[in-house]
């Protein structure tokens, strides 16, 4: 998915398929989506409770010439945690140290 099109049809895609299944599950605590415009990160995000926050970030990365996706679950106070996974996603797309 190199074109930004695409991008944005992927994005656009998860919206309603997070929208159907926040509709049918009539879950207590509802799920929500966020990324970035060169579509390698995407972040699926709930509040637990109020000040807290969940993150399941997926980041889109070339390993060893191969297509992977690395995954990892942040949860905690809300800001502290949204810095946490930023910083693992940027170390993961090699702009920052690990």
């Amino acid at each position: 998915m190199s074109e930004p099109g695409f991008q944005k049809d992927a994005m656009d895609i998860l919206e309603v398929w997070l929208d159907r299944y926040n509709a049918r599950s009539r879950a207590a605590i509802t799920l929500d989506s966020g990324g970035e415009a060169g579509g390698a990160q995407l972040r699926l995000k709930y509040v637990p409770a109020e000040g807290t926050i969940a993150i399941l970030h997926l980041v889109a990365v070339n390993q060893n010439g191969r297509p992977a996706i690395r995954v990892s679950h942040f949860e905690g106070p809300t800001a502290e945690t949204l810095v946490q996974a930023g910083l693992w996603a940027s170390a993961q797309l090699g702009r920052r140290p690990a």
